[in-house]
């Protein structure tokens, strides 16, 4: 009688720890100029695309040369939008969670300039 051999196909497993997914987080910095009149009077500065839950930290400058304010409408997934007002001359800063869109208006007629910078966060699973 030959010796025992080890089955390698049997359905014997191994007690497996479960594994736990880990989500990490991703953050992007979008910085650039407004240039708002009376042919381009709105602009949407950025359009969530992915299926994450998405936080921005939304900063916008108006300039002194603008000839009127800014309104800013961050549109979120499923909740009310936040909506905030640049003056000539400010700055304003808001974080935002489940950002869908958002888009800067121009209120009085006239040139607006500025800038904004934007911080993207997002978690994304293992």
């Amino acid at each position: 009688m030959e010796g025992h051999k080890k089955c390698k196909d049997c359905n014997h497993k191994k007690p497996t720890k479960e594994s736990k997914k880990t989500a990490v987080p991703v953050c992007h910095k979008l910085c650039g100029n407004l240039l708002l009149n009376d042919q381009v009077s709105n602009l949407e500065i950025w359009k969530e695309k992915i299926n994450a839950q998405v936080i921005v930290s939304i900063s916008v400058f108006n300039s002194t040369l603008s000839t009127g304010s800014i309104r800013i409408l961050v549109n979120q997934n499923d909740k009310n939008s936040v909506e905030f007002i640049v003056p000539v001359g400010n700055t304003l800063s808001a974080t935002v969670d489940h950002v869908d869109s958002i888009t800067v208006f121009q209120i009085n007629e006239g040139r607006i300039e500025g800038t904004f910078c934007l911080d993207i966060c997002f978690l994304i699973s293992d």
